[in-house]
């Protein structure tokens, strides 16, 4: 009986645990069809690929790069200057905060950014299993939505942002 309830258990954490990542993935795949969004999207292998790469990690930028790559599970980043795009990034961002329960860690105007990013705290006071950020840059005419899954501070996304040159403005310096 102990077995068949531990059986039980374990593939429910498992089935739960799928169907977040599959929701997240199903909330922005409409993204990856249209053709006036660009996107870039990171899975867990291509992440452990990436730190087993050796170099020289002389500055702190790079350290701090390699250290959260080991942390995360999937990104996805969509980037767009069409306004039918632009809207329905809007409106994905939105239902997907208020479906997951997301809380919003801030939000700002500057030079024409309007940068609003939701979080998912796994329940200590400083990491974070999940992020979504919605740049809106009327200054250049563009949205771009970056998606991050894993455990992490907030403050290491910066790195990340910054090596891969993603289009998220300067949200998290």
């Amino acid at each position: 009986m102990k077995y068949i309830i531990k059986k039980a258990i374990i593939t429910l954490l498992f089935v739960f645990g799928f169907s977040l990542n599959f929701f997240a993935q199903e909330a922005f795949s409409e993204f990856e069809k249209d053709k006036q969004v660009n996107n870039v999207i990171v899975n867990k292998k291509m992440f452990e690929m990436m730190s087993n790469v050796k170099v020289n990690q002389s500055s702190e930028e790079d350290k701090a790069y390699f250290n959260l790559i080991k942390k995360l599970d999937n990104l996805r980043v969509f980037h767009t200057k069409n306004d039918a795009s632009k809207s329905k990034m809007t409106t994905a961002v939105a239902d997907y905060a208020s479906k997951k329960g997301l809380k919003q860690f801030s939000s700002s105007n500057k030079n024409g950014a309007e940068v609003t990013i939701y979080i998912n705290k796994d329940g200590s006071a400083t990491n974070v299993n999940e992020l979504v950020m919605l740049n809106q840059d009327s200054s250049k005419g563009e949205n771009s939505i970056m998606y991050l899954q894993g455990s992490f501070s907030i403050n290491e996304i910066s790195a990340l942002t910054n090596k891969m040159n993603l289009p998220v403005g300067d949200s998290f310096k």
